[in-house]
């Protein structure tokens, strides 16, 4: 797997690199269902980010899709503790926060936040790169990843008809 990771990162240092998302049969279901909600979110997944800044600092963002309800979810980090924000995709505020508990979910959280520690720029600037280039996707996942020599932020798009995934280098 690491070898994996430093081959995507070496790409990505030279180039935006964009490919097609093939997603496991297990994922399947998970983005036909964000697909499905989709168009009845108003909020954006910056937005959610910049909400979710009052209980920390992001560290990534996702929509999901929780017991049939379209939800962004919104890992974030305080004084070294790791919480879940999710925010109101219709309205852009807070329905709860809750601390990670799931060890396995920690552990996504302690290797966000340690990719983001290695730059300066917040998820948003990398998002709103993303963004720009490709206008006719919608963002619906920012996750930060390290390599060895650079952190990238891979960001989820999704269209009516496509998913991809972009991988933007943070600075």
């Amino acid at each position: 797997m690491i070898v994996g990771n430093r081959l995507f990162i070496t790409f990505a240092a030279t180039a935006t690199l964009v490919f097609a998302l093939q997603p496991a049969r297990a994922d399947e279901g998970f983005w036909a269902a964000i697909m499905r909600k989709l168009p009845d979110a108003t909020v954006s997944l910056d937005q959610a980010l910049k909400t979710s800044e009052q209980e920390g600092k992001p560290i990534s963002a996702e929509y999901d899709v929780e017991d049939g309800i379209l939800q962004i979810s919104v890992y974030v980090e305080k004084d070294g503790r790791f919480r879940e924000v999710i925010v109101d995709p219709k309205s852009g505020t807070i329905n709860t926060t809750k601390p990670l508990t799931i060890p396995r979910e920690v552990d996504e959280a302690q290797a966000e936040s340690a990719a983001l520690s290695r730059v300066k720029s917040p998820l948003t600037a990398a998002l709103a790169t993303v963004v720009g280039s490709n206008s006719e996707y919608r963002p619906v996942s920012i996750i930060p990843m390290s390599g060895d020599d650079e952190t990238v932020a891979t960001v989820t798009l999704m269209s009516a008809a496509a998913i991809m995934r972009v991988a933007q280098k943070l600075d």
